[in-house]
């Protein structure tokens, strides 16, 4: 599937396009219906490291440990065809966004560079996590700074925030980098994150 583009119609409907837009295969099935891609960082005998990405249709009503398990099926495999050692390997699912979301940017809203950084304790360390919020809201500011108080009734933006990434859900208890679990809320900042290259490439000079 290298080189190709998977379009899904929504509707468990998959087709594979090779770059010039011919369909190469038509697959459907209503339960495999989340693009998934299973990643591994293969090493030679000099260092050199290299990705070797697979795609695939994951089946929603499976298990996480089912995928892992058929994750690692293939990094077995992919080790018996390459002189290269396998470093490390991860999966990513693609599934469509929820409804409900903006469909624009804010007009005259913050950008990307205005971030918010909240800064969690974890179990298992005495290091603090900082989540970066990329164009944190002014609307969500108290006095141009975040109010870190999580006052657990998600009665605005930021609680409710703030509460999910401090609770365990059914599926994921939210964590740092390293899978320590996120114990609390320590203290937040705002402070700006340059993206000049981007933002060279999309600014425009105002008519006067």
């Amino acid at each position: 599937m290298a080189g190709g583009i998977l379009n899904g119609d929504g509707l468990g409907t998959f087709i594979l396009n090779a770059p010039d837009g011919q369909v190469i295969q038509e697959a459907t099935n209503v339960a495999h219906d989340i693009l998934a891609v299973v990643s591994a960082t293969v090493v030679d005998s000099w260092g050199t490291e290299a990705s070797a990405p697979a795609y695939a249709l994951a089946d929603g009503t499976q298990t996480i440990n089912e995928a892992i398990l058929e994750a690692q099926n293939y990094v077995k495999a992919l080790d018996g065809v390459s002189d290269g050692y396998i470093r490390k390997m991860h999966i990513q699912f693609v599934p469509s966004l929820p409804t409900g979301l903006k469909t624009g940017a804010v007009a005259t809203g913050a950008k990307v560079e205005q971030t918010g950084v909240v800064n969690f304790s974890c179990a298992g360390t005495s290091k603090r996590y900082g989540y970066a919020i990329p164009a944190v809201s002014d609307g969500v500011l108290t006095a141009d700074r975040i109010d870190a108080t999580v006052f657990g009734t998600a009665n605005t933006p930021m609680d409710a925030l703030l509460l999910l990434l401090t609770s365990v859900a059914t599926a994921l208890a939210w964590a740092n980098e390293h899978s320590q679990e996120i114990a609390a809320v320590r203290d937040a900042i705002v402070s700006f994150r340059k993206k000049r290259k981007q933002l060279g490439r999309s600014s425009l000079e105002a008519a006067s």
